[in-house]
């Protein structure tokens, strides 16, 4: 049976209260406290405990919670690139850990995920960054210890259907956009709009990328979250060409910075550090609303590129080339939509072959 205890102390005026409890048909002393009050509560405890079962074992740990287990995760990526690594640490601070870092591992469910998807969708990132976001969560996730799947039939945002239209700046309204801006976004964006290279790639380039001789760009990294990496698939190095009307702005471009060295930078302020991506994004976004256009992405240009591209003939194997997709699969899923679906006049010249053909071989026509 349970109890107090009162004892004074040898010096005849200091008092201690010992709480004494039964278990296991012995009584046990569990130390002795300043004030009765104090007792009584460590002694209620040790009633709860043994009611429990869980007297004299070690208490259960706090739950893991993913930002813990995050960062034991990350530390083992060993086998990664540089610069996907910081993809991964850069995506899982900005994205992932505000929402899902506190939270118990064996408590996120479907339904947060789904939720925090949403949020994504409806925040100013991309279907593509939405989509990056939730393969990188679900990549941690997956090596998680004692998961309950959260990250399956999850319902990502389409990055664009048959029933979607793909917003770019139509030419004209390129045009409008360039005489609002300033330098040296006026030419970084006029290389994207004329060539269909990536931000990144634009960003990355320097004055020995540049071959006035052949018109032609070579392609061989990226700027990315302040490093220069190479592309991440083979046909992302390449060979653009230089159409007239960018040759011009990019000779003018050079001449205006001088004529600096090859190692120099095209794009930045000291040639040395190439531009912000999220400063220019900035200035994209104020200079757009100068032109009174309505708001797009960067990423436009490079759309607005293929559809002129397309729209003077250009083949899906060249085009592929061009804007460095890994395979011309991919560009015909992302561009299908633009190419002329008219079938009328290729089937009358059709047409007009084989009975060419039929005249001249004597045939009955």
């Amino acid at each position: 049976m349970s109890r107090i205890q009162r004892k004074v102390m040898s010096d005849g005026k200091t008092v201690r209260w010992y709480p004494l409890v039964t278990f296991n048909g012995k009584e046990k002393s569990l130390k002795g406290y300043g004030t009765k009050t104090e007792a009584k509560a460590v002694l209620k405890r040790a009633e709860r405990e043994i009611a429990d079962g869980m007297y004299g074992k070690e208490p259960p740990p706090p739950p893991l919670t993913l930002g813990e287990y995050y960062e034991t995760w990350i530390a083992s990526k060993h086998n990664l690139k540089a610069s996907t690594l910081k993809s991964y640490e850069h995506t899982f601070r900005l994205h992932v850990l505000p929402t899902f870092g506190d939270m118990p591992l064996e408590e996120v469910k479907s339904d947060d995920v789904q939720r925090w998807v949403n949020d994504l969708a409806e925040s100013n990132l991309s279907p593509a960054s939405v989509g990056k976001c939730f393969r990188y969560f679900r990549a941690c996730m997956k090596e998680a210890e004692a998961r309950k799947a959260p990250t399956m039939k999850i319902n990502l945002p389409r990055p664009g259907g048959e029933d979607d239209e793909m917003v770019f700046l139509e030419y004209p309204e390129i045009t409008r956009l360039l005489d609002a801006a300033e330098e040296p976004e006026k030419t970084l964006w006029s290389v994207l709009a004329f060539s269909g290279l990536r931000l990144g790639e634009a960003l990355a380039l320097k004055w020995k990328s540049v071959n006035f001789e052949t018109s032609r760009i070579q392609v061989t990294q990226t700027w990315s979250l302040g490093e220069l990496t190479p592309p991440k698939t083979k046909m992302s190095k390449r060979r653009v060409p230089i159409m007239p009307v960018l040759e011009k702005v990019l000779e003018e471009h050079y001449e205006r910075q001088g004529k600096p060295g090859k190692e120099a930078f095209l794009f930045s302020f000291d040639g040395k550090r190439p531009l912000d991506p999220a400063n220019v994004r900035k200035r994209f976004i104020e200079t757009l609303d100068a032109a009174g256009l309505e708001h797009v992405t960067q990423h436009s240009l490079r759309h607005s590129y293929a559809s002129l591209m397309l729209s003077v003939g250009t083949s899906v194997v060249g085009l592929q080339r061009t804007l460095g997709h890994a395979s011309a699969t991919m560009t015909l899923n992302v561009y299908s939509h633009m190419m002329k679906g008219d079938m009328d006049k290729p089937v009358a010249d059709a047409s007009k072959i084989i009975e060419g053909i039929r005249e001249l071989e004597h045939l009955p026509v």
